[in-house]
């Protein structure tokens, strides 16, 4: 099932995690323009985002953010549905 939502994570060289570190989720249009950022990447880890069973809980876990790429959020103007201080996902519209 096709979603407009994505989770962004982070992608260390030579780390295997068993779950893959989320630190947003957000519109699969913002989450282009995050990865796509050169300064979202370094030789030790990029970010990178999937739409693939975003819900998951045993594939994902949210992690916090430091703040390393506030800046890209900011010039992109990032809106972030989900990320490790919300407890639960932001409530989707209801159709009328």
């Amino acid at each position: 099932m096709p979603t407009d939502e994505a989770l962004v994570f982070i992608a260390s060289k030579h780390t295997t995690p068993t779950h893959q570190r989320v630190l947003w989720r957000v519109s699969v249009e913002d989450a282009k323009k995050i990865c796509s950022d050169s300064r979202t990447a370094s030789p030790h880890y990029m970010l990178c985002f999937t739409t693939k069973n975003i819900d998951d809980p045993s594939a994902f876990v949210y992690v916090p953010d430091d703040g390393r790429h506030a800046e890209v959020l900011h010039d992109h103007n990032i809106r972030v549905i989900r990320d490790h201080t919300t407890r639960q996902p932001a409530a989707k519209p209801q159709p009328r």
